[in-house]
C-alpha cells in the first residue's frame, strides 16, 4: 500500500477527481433510494401501519384497491373459515374530498367500524377523524399519494355512495396453507401486506421506474471506477515495473493497486453519502423523503461493492506488468 498512497499524494488532482465522481454518485444514489422510499410510503404507509395479517379481496379478476368489494357474507364465511379467535374487520377505501380549514382537500377515505384504534386515535362513531396535516389529531398516513381521513363505515358510505366494504383486514394464527385454504373456501384472494401493495393502481410502474434508475446508476458507479482506474494503472506502468524489477511478487503489486482503490472509494463513498444523509434531512419536509439507515448505508456499500469489483478488472493490466519489457520500453 506504500506505493498507492505515494501516489495518491503525488497525485492529488485525479485522486479529487475520482473520489468527486464517486461522490456525485453515491449522493444521486442516497436521494433517489431516499424519494423511492418516500414516494413508497405516500402509497402505502396506511396499510403498513393497520398491519393486518391478510388482506382479503374479493375474487373478481386480479386483486384491486378499485374494484373489489366484499360483502356480509364474505366477512361471516372468513369468521367461520380463520376461527372464532380471529379478528375479520371490513375496510372500505375510496377517494373523496374533505373539508379542512375552510378548503375541501382531497383524500384517501378509509372506512371501518366505530371504536376501531387506527394511528392516533379511534375511528369516531360518527363524522371524520382527520390527520395532523389537515389540522385533525390523527398520526398523517397516506395512501394514493394522498393523506388518509378515517370514517365509521355509516359515514364512509354516505360519503363515497358505496353499497359494500372494499376489503377485509383478517388478523388469526394460520399457517401460510391455511391461509390459502381459507381463501379457497371463502371464494377470495388473501393478500400479505407487503403483497397487497400490488393492487395499487400504478404502484408496481412506479416502483419499477425508480428501481430501473437506481440500477442504471450502480452500474455506472462500476464502469467510472473500471476507467478512471485503468487509466490510472497505464500511467502507474512504470512505477509497478521498477518494483517488480527489484523483486515484488505479483500478489504484492495487485494487493497494493487493491488497497489503493479502497482508499479512493472510501474517501468517495463516506463524502457522498455523508451529503446525500445531509440534503436529504433538508428536503424531507418539502418532498417525500424515507430518513432510515437503510437509505444512509446501501448506497455507499453498493457503490463501494460495485467499485471493488470494477477494480478488479483495472488490476488485470498490474497483475500482467512484465518489469524487462516495461522498464526498456520506458528507457
Amino acid at each position: 500500500m506504500y506505493l498507492g498512497l505515494r501516489d495518491i499524494r503525488a497525485a492529488m488532482g485525479r485522486f479529487a477527481l475520482v473520489t468527486s465522481v464517486v461522490a456525485l454518485i453515491t449522493l444521486l444514489l442516497v436521494m433517489l433510494t431516499g424519494l423511492a422510499g418516500g414516494l413508497a410510503d405516500q402509497n402505502t404507509s396506511a396499510l403498513k401501519a393497520l398491519g393486518p395479517d391478510r388482506y382479503v379481496f374479493s375474487a373478481a379478476g386480479e386483486p384491486s384497491f378499485t374494484s373489489s368489494s366484499v360483502t356480509t357474507g364474505d366477512e361471516e364465511a372468513w369468521q367461520d373459515a380463520a376461527g372464532p379467535d380471529a379478528d375479520v374487520v371490513p375496510l372500505g377505501i375510496a377517494t373523496t374530498r374533505v373539508d379542512a380549514r375552510g378548503t375541501a382537500e382531497p383524500v384517501t377515505l378509509m372506512g371501518l367500524p366505530a371504536g376501531t384504534p387506527v394511528p392516533g386515535g379511534d375511528v369516531p362513531d360518527h363524522g371524520l377523524l382527520l390527520p395532523e396535516s389537515l389540522g385533525g389529531t390523527a398520526d398523517t398516513e397516506y395512501m394514493n399519494h394522498q393523506p388518509v381521513a378515517w370514517a365509521d363505515l355509516d359515514t364512509w358510505e354516505a360519503m363515497t355512495g358505496a353499497s359494500s366494504p372494499t376489503v377485509l383486514m383478517v388478523t388469526a394464527d394460520l399457517s401460510d396453507d391455511d391461509w390459502d385454504a381459507a381463501a379457497d373456501s371463502t371464494g377470495t384472494v388473501a393478500t400479505t401486506v407487503d403483497d397487497s401493495f400490488a393492487a395499487l393502481p400504478a404502484y408496481q410502474s412506479e416502483r419499477g421506474s425508480l428501481l430501473a434508475i437506481q440500477g442504471l446508476l450502480y452500474g455506472i458507479s462500476a464502469l467510472v471506477v473500471v476507467a478512471f482506474l485503468s487509466v490510472w494503472t497505464i500511467q502507474r506502468t512504470r512505477d509497478i515495473a521498477v518494483l517488480r524489477a527489484l523483486g515484488a511478487s505479483t500478489r504484492y503489486v495487485v494487493a497494493d493497486a487493491a488497497a489503493q482503490a479502497a482508499v479512493i472509494l472510501t474517501v468517495g463513498v463516506t463524502a457522498g453519502g455523508a451529503a446525500g444523509g445531509l440534503l436529504g434531512a433538508l428536503v424531507a419536509g418539502a418532498v417525500p423523503f424515507t430518513l432510515s439507515l437503510w437509505t444512509f448505508l446501501l448506497p455507499p456499500v453498493g457503490v463501494f461493492l460495485l467499485g471493488m469489483c470494477g477494480a478488479l478488472v483495472a488490476m488485470h493490466r498490474v497483475s500482467t506488468v512484465d518489469p524487462h519489457l516495461a522498464l526498456g520500453a520506458s528507457a
